[in-house]
C-alpha cells in the first residue's frame, strides 16, 4: 500500500555501474545531505546477499512527544499534533508484499533512548527540546547484488535514476584530537576489584563496567568507516 493506504507495486531496473557497493556510495553520497549505506560484507547468505543505499529522501520526518515535523524534498514543512510519532512515520512508508529484495524502501533513522517515556511511565527529570526520533523515508533507492556484482535501482511512483548525482571517488583528511578519559587505569582498575567482591559474595552475578573517552574529530568521516569496514566486515 502507499500512504493512502492503495496497493503499491515497485519497479526495479539495472543500472551501469562500476566499482564495488562502497565505490559506488561514495561517488553518490557526497552530494546529498541524507544518504545511507548498509552494506553487506560477510555472514549468512540471506543477510549478506545485498547491500543497500538511500539518497536524498521524500520526507525527513523529526518525532517529538507531543508532535512531528515532516519536512519535503521541495523544502515545505508540515507540523502534525500527535502523541503517537511512530504511527505518523509508519504512514509514510511504502507497503508492498514484493519480497525479492529484503528492503525495497522504508524508513531510515534513530530512535533516541528519551524516546521510551512513549510506552513506559518514566519521570522527565529533564526538559528536551532535541527531537527524540528522526528518520528520511526513503522511497527509492539502489540495490548492490553481491552475488552478481550489479547495481539496481528502485522506485515506486517517480524515477530518479537520471538524476542521480555522482562524484570523484576520493577522500579527505580526517584528523583526531587526544584522547581522554573520565578514569585513569589505577580507577579503573579499583572499580573492578570493587565488582568481582561483589560477584564473589553473590550481591550480584553480571555487571558492565565501562569508561569514557572524549575526543574531537574533523573532516571525510567516510575515510574512518572505510577503515573499519576492513577491520570489522559484517552483515
Amino acid at each position: 500500500m502507499d500512504i493512502f493506504g492503495r496497493t503499491s507495486i515497485p519497479r526495479i531496473i539495472s543500472l551501469d555501474y562500476t566499482g564495488t557497493q562502497f565505490e559506488i556510495y561514495n561517488k553518490i553520497s557526497r552530494n546529498y545531505n541524507y544518504s545511507f549505506l548498509f552494506e553487506s560484507l560477510t555472514g549468512p547468505e540471506e543477510l549478506s546477499e545485498t547491500s543497500i543505499m538511500g539518497f536524498d529522501p521524500e520526507y525527513i520526518v523529526k518525532g517529538y512527544y507531543d508532535k512531528v515535523v515532516i519536512e519535503s524534498r521541495d523544502g515545505t514543512v508540515e507540523t502534525i499534533s500527535t502523541d503517537e510519532p511512530l504511527v505518523v512515520i509508519k504512514n509514510l512508508v511504502h507497503k508492498t508484499d514484493d519480497q525479492t529484495y529484503r528492503y525495497l524502501g522504508g524508513a531510515v533513522g534513530i530512535i533516541n533512548y528519551d524516546a521510551i517515556r512513549l510506552w513506559e511511565k518514566i519521570p522527565k527529570n529533564h526538559s528536551i527540546t532535541e527531537p527524540i526520533m528522526e528518520f528520511g523515508i526513503y522511497n527509492d533507492g539502489i540495490l548492490f547484488d553481491n552475488k552478481q556484482k550489479k547495481s539496481l535501482y528502485f522506485y515506486y511512483t517517480k524515477n530518479r535514476v537520471n538524476e542521480i548525482k555522482t562524484s570523484e571517488s576520493k577522500f579527505g583528511n580526517f584528523t583526531l584530537s587526544e584522547i581522554t578519559t573520565n578514569l585513569d587505569e589505577d580507577e579503573f582498575s579499583k572499580i573492578v576489584q570493587k565488582a568481582k567482591k561483589y560477584i564473589y559474595d553473590g550481591d550480584i552475578f553480571q555487571v558492565v563496567l565501562s569508561r569514557k573517552f572524549s575526543f574531537e574529530a574533523n573532516g571525510d568521516y567516510l575515510k574512518v568507516y572505510q577503515k573499519l569496514r576492513s577491520l570489522n566486515p559484517s552483515p
